[in-house]
């Protein structure tokens, strides 16, 4: 008989070294089973703005249970989860907000977020992102990533085309294909996992995985150091790198309940 797993959570920020204000935003909770991060877009306060909007909007609207939207229509299908269609449903709701309040604003014109999030329980977990923030799982000594950037490079990369060549590979990578806030109507990517004892989530911002390789990020989380720990170390590893960006990340670890 399986015993049952319980969740435990932690996540930190840091504005990094060449930047003067942190436009990431992050939320850790674990009475909603909700795990967040948004690395805002736009210049100025717009991606601040935008940033701290997708991830209250996505925690309240998770909250109240509200679903709306053209969600899936086969009852057997994942997506169609209590899970999956709060998580989705509210993003949706986020990006609406987002993408409204930029054309009422001036000052707020074209600020977005890209966004990764995990609502999960005890058995199951719905991932969903969109931009270039990133899920991965570690899971018995091995890293894997869980979502695919929507930047310019990977579209070029997944269809199998070459870069033009007066397009600098670096801007490629950094240039996102969707946000939040960029339209009225945004395609959210999701996935859905079903948690083993000591499987590990880390969900981050461009900002530790840009600089970062993913065989040092899989080091800090094999020590097995307390999530609050080891937040903090990967953000300290981030920053050793020259800290380029603002750098967010979000652990999630469920282990057998005792």
């Amino acid at each position: 008989m399986n015993r049952p797993l319980r969740i435990e959570a932690a996540g930190d920020s840091h504005v990094g070294c060449q930047r003067e204000h942190n436009e990431d935003s992050f939320a850790v909770d674990l009475g909603l089973g909700l795990f967040l991060v948004a690395d805002g877009i736009g210049g100025a306060a717009g991606g601040e703005i935008a940033s701290r909007m997708a991830v209250d909007i996505v925690q309240s609207s998770c909250r109240e249970g509200a679903i709306e939207g053209p969600l899936p229509e086969d009852e057997d299908d994942e997506a169609a989860s209590p899970l999956g269609l709060r998580l989705v449903s509210s993003i949706w709701r986020a990006n609406e907000r987002i993408f409204e309040e930029g054309q009422r604003d001036p000052r707020l014109y074209g600020m977005g977020t890209t966004f990764a999030g995990v609502h999960a329980d005890a058995g199951s977990a719905c991932i969903a992102h969109v931009g270039d923030s990133r899920v991965y799982r570690y899971r018995q000594r091995r890293l894997e990533r869980l979502t695919e950037d929507h930047s310019l490079w990977n579209e070029h990369l997944h269809n199998g085309e070459q870069l033009p060549d007066d397009l600098d590979p670096l801007l490629a990578r950094n240039v996102v294909t969707r946000a939040l806030g960029m339209g009225k109507t945004v395609e959210v990517a999701t996935r859905f996992e079903r948690p083993q004892a000591g499987d590990l989530l880390l969900i981050c911002s461009d900002g530790l995985s840009g600089p970062v390789p993913e065989p040092q990020i899989a080091e800090v989380l094999a020590r097995g150091d307390d999530l609050a720990a080891a937040a903090r170390s990967l953000i300290d590893l981030a920053n050793q790198h020259g800290g380029p960006d603002n750098v967010t990340c979000v652990l999630v670890r469920w282990s057998a309940a005792v």
